[in-house]
C-alpha cells in the first residue's frame, strides 16, 4: 500500500510539473509573439520617432555612407523638437524612415550577395527619396547622393563578380545587373559597355546551347538506329548488307566528333551537369564506334581472305595450264624428232 501511494504521489507531481512547464512554454511563446508584434509596430508619436531614429545609431550602412548618418542625426533632432505631430510632420518622418530602412536593406542584401534583391531595395529607397523631397529637399539630396554612390560601388562589385564567374548564365546575369547599377549611378558609358557585353555573351551562349541540343539529338538518333552496335557481332549482324557497316562506322565518327565538340562547349560555359550528360553520351557513341570499327576491320579481313583464296585458286589454275602447255610443247618436239629418224 505504501509503495502504491508513493507511486501515485510521484505520478501526480510529474503531471503537475509537466503542466507547469507547458504553461511556461506557452507564456514564453506568447511573450515573444507580443514582442515581435510590438517591434513591427510603426511609430506614431514624436517620441516614438525619436526613439526609432536614435536606435539606428551605429548601423553599418549609415557609417559607410555618412550622408545617411547626417540624415539620421537631423531626424533625431527634429523629432526631439516637435511636440504634437501633424499630418505633414508624420509624412515627413515616414519618408525619412522608409528611405533609411530601404537603403539599409539594399546595403545588407548586397553584402549577402543577393544583388537582385539589393537593386530592388535601392529602387524602393529612390521612391522614398522622391517622397521625402516634397518635405525636406536638403535631406532628400543627401540621400540621393548616397544612393548614387552605392550604385557605383555595387556596379564595381558586380563587374568583378562577372569577371570571376565560371558559369556563363551567371556571368550574363551579373553583367546585366552591372549595367543596371551603372545606369542608376549616372554612368551611361559603363552601362552601355556592359549591356553590350551581356548581349554578345548571351548570343554566343544561346548558339552554344543550340549546338549542344543538336548534338544530343543527332547522337540519340544514331544510337536508336544502331541498337546492336554495342558488340562486334551485333554491329555486323545489325545490317542486312555487311557493307553498310562501313557507312555506320563513318557516321559514328562524325557523331562522336559533334558530341565531343558540344561537350567542350558545355565545359567552356561552366555547365557541369550538361558536360557530364554529353560525356556519357560520347562514351556510348564511342563504344558503338569501336564495335563498328572492329566489325569493319573483320569484314575487310574476311573479304581479304576470300579474295586471297580465289586468287590462289586462279593462280594455281594458271600455273597448271602453263605447265600443261609446256609439257604439250615438249611432247610435240619429241614427236617431230622421232618422225625424222
Amino acid at each position: 500500500m505504501t509503495e502504491t501511494r508513493t507511486t501515485r504521489t510521484r505520478t501526480t507531481r510529474t503531471v503537475v510539473a509537466c503542466a507547469l512547464a507547458g504553461l511556461l512554454v506557452l507564456a514564453s511563446i506568447a511573450a515573444g509573439g507580443a514582442g515581435t508584434a510590438a517591434a513591427q509596430e510603426e511609430p506614431e508619436t514624436a517620441n516614438e520617432y525619436f526613439e526609432t531614429f536614435r536606435s539606428m545609431e551605429g548601423t553599418e550602412a549609415y557609417q559607410e555612407y555618412e550622408e545617411f548618418e547626417t540624415i539620421r542625426t537631423f531626424a533625431v533632432s527634429r523629432a526631439q523638437e516637435v511636440g504634437t505631430l501633424d499630418d505633414d510632420d508624420r509624412a515627413e518622418f515616414d519618408a525619412v524612415l522608409d528611405t533609411m530602412v530601404a537603403f539599409e536593406q539594399a546595403y545588407d542584401r548586397a553584402g549577402a550577395g543577393e544583388y537582385e534583391a539589393s537593386l530592388a531595395a535601392a529602387e524602393d529607397a529612390e521612391a522614398a527619396i522622391d517622397e521625402l523631397e516634397s518635405y525636406e529637399e536638403t535631406q532628400a539630396t543627401l540621400a540621393d547622393l548616397a544612393v548614387t554612390r552605392f550604385y557605383a560601388s555595387l556596379g564595381d562589385g558586380l563587374r568583378d563578380r562577372a569577371s570571376a564567374a565560371e558559369r556563363t548564365p551567371d556571368r550574363i546575369e551579373l553583367l546585366s545587373m552591372t549595367a543596371t547599377a551603372y545606369e542608376r549611378a549616372n554612368r551611361p558609358n559603363e552601362a552601355a559597355e556592359f549591356n553590350l557585353q551581356a548581349e554578345q555573351l548571351s548570343a554566343e551562349y544561346n548558339a552554344a546551347v543550340e549546338r549542344m541540343d543538336d548534338a544530343e539529338t543527332t547522337a540519340g538518333t544514331f544510337l536508336d538506329q544502331c541498337l546492336d552496335c554495342g558488340t562486334v557481332a551485333g554491329a555486323i549482324g545489325g545490317s542486312a548488307n555487311p557493307v553498310q557497316t562501313f557507312g555506320r562506322y563513318q557516321s559514328s565518327q562524325e557523331v562522336l566528333s559533334e558530341v565531343r565538340s558540344a561537350e567542350a562547349d558545355a565545359t567552356e560555359n561552366g555547365l557541369d551537369e550538361r558536360t557530364a550528360e554529353l560525356s556519357a553520351l560520347a562514351d556510348d557513341v564511342g563504344d558503338a564506334r569501336l564495335s563498328l570499327g572492329v566489325a569493319s576491320a573483320s569484314i575487310l579481313v574476311g573479304y581479304g581472305l576470300v579474295v586471297g583464296l580465289i586468287g590462289t585458286v586462279v593462280l594455281g589454275r594458271i600455273f597448271l595450264w602453263r605447265r600443261t602447255y609446256e609439257m604439250a610443247q615438249i611432247g610435240s618436239i619429241v614427236s617431230g624428232g622421232d618422225g625424222d629418224v
